[in-house]
């Protein structure tokens, strides 16, 4: 399956309120169900433009923002340099072309991505190897939806997934005290999307 072209979709990603508004439900969430610290280094996974990254980017000492997409990239950091934030970064990087050597992290979390993810398992055990021991996931996609969210459905590979399948991918995966629950919904086409948040720890 073709992938979509997020390069092209960069200049004008943020000026989407629902998805600014979505990002900021989901850091909220993360900061409630993980003990984030300012002496934690931290990798956001399919960062975009860095929405996600950029509001937990306070809470520790450093983060990079990890995207396939070069224009997504180029964005965040022009923001960075933009702004003065010298605690975040954003590098281009496809998990699924291959392993990277960066890390290790305490915190790596990811939104909205997972969908746009082939083969779960092998992909959450890469996120995993990126990871101190007794480091933290976060990651929040959609529940199980009829397909309707995306209107260009290029690169999909998944409808969303169920708490129990995201239970039984990240065991499976090698995570422990693995815990899911619904954070915030996206109201799209008249209709509301409900939104998981799956944390857990590499052991």
């Amino acid at each position: 399956m073709e992938r979509k072209d997020f390069d092209a979709a960069a200049l004008t990603w943020d000026e989407e309120p629902r998805r600014v508004q979505l990002a900021a439900d989901i850091a909220a969430a993360i900061k409630e169900s993980v003990p984030l610290s300012a002496d934690w280094d931290g990798m956001d996974y399919g960062c975009g433009t860095g929405l996600l990254t950029l509001d937990l980017a306070p809470a520790l000492r450093s983060i990079v923002g990890m995207d396939s997409s070069q224009g997504m990239v180029d964005r965040l950091n022009a923001k960075c340099a933009a702004s003065g934030i010298h605690n975040t970064r954003a590098v281009r990087c496809d998990l699924e072309q291959g392993g990277m050597s960066a890390g290790p992290f305490h915190l790596v979390a990811s939104a909205m991505t997972l969908h746009h993810i082939q083969e779960t398992v092998p992909f959450l055990t890469s996120l995993r190897g990126l990871l101190h021991p007794g480091g933290w996931i976060a990651l929040a996609d959609l529940e199980n939806e009829d397909g309707s969210f995306h209107d260009d459905q290029t690169g999909v590979f998944h409808h969303g997934f169920s708490r129990e399948e995201l239970e039984m991918f990240f065991a499976r995966a090698g995570f422990s005290s693995i815990a899911v629950r619904n954070v915030t919904a996206v109201r799209k086409h008249d209709q509301l999307y409900p939104i998981l948040l799956a944390v857990a720890v590499r052991p």
